[in-house]
């Protein structure tokens, strides 16, 4: 059965559902895909432990020629020479 304007109740629900997944998809696209965690979460030190520092792991990103950087996991800003607990050194 056609509503008043020719258009059937299933494709009515069926446009109706498109444009709610497509302004979910608008949505997820504008956060970040996981959110980082804080320092304290990963106990981040500035120093080294045991022989281990940023610079040697795959989650650190360096900024510039200061020894600072970010990281993948922790958010803010990371010492090259620093640690935490996301160590995994690069391949």
């Amino acid at each position: 059965m056609h509503g008043p304007i020719g258009i059937s109740r299933r494709r009515q629900l069926a446009r109706g559902a498109a444009l709610l997944a497509g302004i979910a998809a608008m949505t997820a696209a504008r956060q970040p895909a996981t959110a980082k965690a804080a320092k304290s979460d990963f106990h981040y030190q500035d120093r080294p432990r045991d022989g281990k520092r940023c610079v040697q792991c795959k989650h650190f990103v360096p900024r510039g020629s200061d020894g600072t950087g970010s990281c993948d996991v922790v958010e803010g800003t990371v010492s090259a020479e620093g640690w935490c607990e996301a160590f995994a050194k690069k391949a």
